[in-house]
């Protein structure tokens, strides 16, 4: 009896348009958009690069040969190096091709063509050397096995930020919006939870009409019908994280497991408040339908789905809302699992959400078996 409801609803729910619309192509197309929209920010404005630098050489100096070469070479190096004569360097500096000319004379000189991280680098650089520069004059003369040391020295000076990762995620702050994509699935998840309500209650459809004359248990079919649904929101969720991961190559560390396990306990959680929805709200479907998609939509914009700011804000000013925000839940899960070494802060999400999940459908219960007809 079980089963045989289970299986059906299964059938119907997968055909809906809501449902496809909704959790499987929305996503779709709102993550192609991110990726196309952010593919480059994050490297060409946020992630440090070195700096593209011409430099003219009027005199030979081996000392501010080897610090050039020092600070232009390896894996986190400072600078592009761009050997020149006066005249080309001026012409890659017209052209935007490089940030800054220095140029290495009876002394040490600096051209910038504009004011900004790359330049304010440069300027503090050749400040260092000009202070470093009879230090590292005298130790060549006085005692020339030192000068590697302080070449080294003066290079560590230049690095104003040391990178250690704690986990293999992504540092792109920009993955935030993917974060709240995925949500965005789970909370519409609700979409299908209101399914539980129209098609058991004999005021919502014919098949509720038909179900309500049935010898089949209400607990029975309720309950067949919220498992199908969360089967299928678990199914959709994870066809999120897949396509993501896996097509538009979406980095998301590597505890990709805890993310499908997230994103998947999300989207029942989102099933969830839509049982309740339904339970709760009168009318026809259509209503408890808008209702649900204000919620959910309501939802991802205060986690930051349409606003990356928004979420910071609401968490300054009333924190208790993104607390009980299922959407916001669900993106600091993955954020948290993203960011942190333990895993502490990620259990405390997973178990708001198991908590959410169980009051929601209790909710839903309570408020669908109090239904009572005069006549079907």
């Amino acid at each position: 009896m079980f089963f045989n409801e289970f299986k059906y609803n299964m059938r119907a729910i997968i055909r809906d348009r809501n449902f496809i619309f909704w959790l499987i192509i929305f996503p779709m197309v709102l993550g192609t958009l991110f990726k196309a929209a952010f593919s480059d920010i994050y490297d060409k404005d946020i992630k440090f690069s070195a700096i593209p630098t011409a430099v003219v050489a009027e005199k030979d100096d081996k000392i501010f040969e080897e610090v050039i070469k020092a600070v232009s070479t390896g894996d986190d190096k400072l600078l592009k190096v761009t050997f020149a004569d006066k005249d080309e360097a001026e012409e890659l500096l017209k052209n935007g091709k490089v940030s800054g000319i220095i140029t290495k004379g009876d002394s040490l000189a600096l051209t910038v063509g504009a004011n900004g991280i790359n330049e304010t680098i440069l300027k503090s650089f050749t400040d260092s050397y000009l202070t470093q520069e009879k230090i590292i004059t005298d130790a060549a003369k006085n005692d020339p096995a030192k000068l590697p040391e302080l070449i080294k020295l003066m290079q560590e000076d230049t690095k104003a930020l040391k990178k250690i990762r704690v986990t293999d995620g992504e540092c792109d702050p920009l993955i935030t919006y993917f974060f709240n994509l995925l949500a965005m699935v789970a909370a519409c998840s609700s979409v299908t939870g209101l399914s539980v309500v129209t098609r058991n209650q004999a005021d919502q459809s014919p098949l509720g009409a038909r179900k309500g004359c049935s010898p089949t248990p209400k607990l029975i079919s309720t309950l067949a019908v919220l498992c199908c649904c969360w089967a299928v929101s678990m199914v959709c969720t994870t066809f999120s994280v897949t396509f993501l991961a896996f097509v538009l190559k979406i980095n998301f560390g590597s505890r990709l497991g805890l993310v499908y396990l997230s994103t998947m306990l999300g989207g029942v959680m989102g099933t969830s408040m839509g049982f309740m929805i339904g339970s709760l709200v009168k009318g026809s479907f259509e209503k408890k339908n808008a209702v649900a998609m204000v919620v959910s939509l309501g939802g991802n914009f205060l986690s930051g789905l349409m606003i990356a700011d928004v979420k910071p804000d609401v968490m300054e000013k009333a924190p208790i809302v993104n607390e009980l925000n299922p959407a916001a839940v669900v993106c600091d899960a993955l954020y948290y699992l993203n960011l942190d070494k333990d895993y502490d802060r990620f259990i405390k999400k997973l178990i708001t959400m198991l908590i959410m999940t169980v009051v929601f459908t209790a909710v839903g219960f309570i408020f669908t078996r109090r239904k009572k007809y005069a006549s079907l």
